[in-house]
């Protein structure tokens, strides 16, 4: 049984040589410097909401389908718009002037 658990396969010798000169860089060891950017990576914010949208996504496709078959069903995408806007109103709203 491995101490720190599975290991990462080990860099191509370009790749190794691109983490030791950043290693540098900092002044810290491959090792550390590999170290530091996994786990500052996996308390990255982005990547956590990358994997909570992964299970979200599933759920939100069930509310949307659900409201498109409501919506189809009950005609309300043929419905005309109740208060459509001319050109006049529209002119009046992009120099600020609300119809």
């Amino acid at each position: 049984m491995e101490q720190n658990g599975r290991q990462v396969p080990p860099f191509e010798p370009d790749e190794y040589a691109r983490v030791e000169a950043a290693a540098n860089i900092v002044g810290k060891s491959p090792a550390d410097f590999v170290r530091d950017a996994a786990l500052a990576a996996a308390d990255d914010p982005f990547l956590k909401a990358l994997g909570q949208a992964r299970d979200r996504i599933p759920q939100l496709a069930e509310v949307f389908t659900a409201q498109d078959t409501r919506a189809a069903d009950t005609g309300a995408a043929t419905c005309p718009d109740p208060a459509p806007m001319g050109s006049r109103d529209l002119h009046g709203v992009r120099h600020g002037h609300a119809a």
